[in-house]
């Protein structure tokens, strides 16, 4: 989301350029800006994000229904990588099923199909092996 906001700045900004007139050497002044807010964008992301995970998602055709939209964002969690959880869809209620690593892991999965839009309920089925 952070890298579309930062290009539909970007374009705004070549809009603006380009309507007012710039001089050729104002281009230097944008691509080193472009380079400067790129920066500290990258700087500003996790690690271990991956940029293009979020444009793959874009390109791809967007879920209609709510445990496709669950099923898609559990996918794309690096957090949960590996992990092998079933989601059933019965309306706006989706139920999560299988066994994850750890609490946090749980935790992720959880908060993922809950703040999932058109998903109003999430029935908690996932198990966690005792330490």
């Amino acid at each position: 989301m952070r890298q579309f906001v930062v290009f539909v700045g970007l374009a705004t900004l070549f809009v603006v350029a380009v309507g007012s007139r710039f001089r050729a050497s104002d281009g230097d002044r944008i691509a080193a800006v472009s380079r400067l807010v790129s920066a500290k964008l990258q700087a500003s992301l996790p690690p271990a994000l991956n940029v293009a995970g979020p444009l793959d998602t874009l390109r791809r055709e967007l879920p209609t229904r709510p445990e496709d939209a669950v099923r898609a964002r559990l996918a794309a969690d690096r957090r949960l990588a590996g992990a092998d959880v079933t989601v059933v869809g019965e309306g706006t209620t989706v139920r999560l099923r299988g066994v994850l690593a750890d609490a946090k892991a749980k935790r992720v999965a959880l908060s993922l199909a809950e703040n999932t839009a058109s998903v109003e309920h999430v029935i908690d089925e996932l198990a966690v092996p005792a330490e």
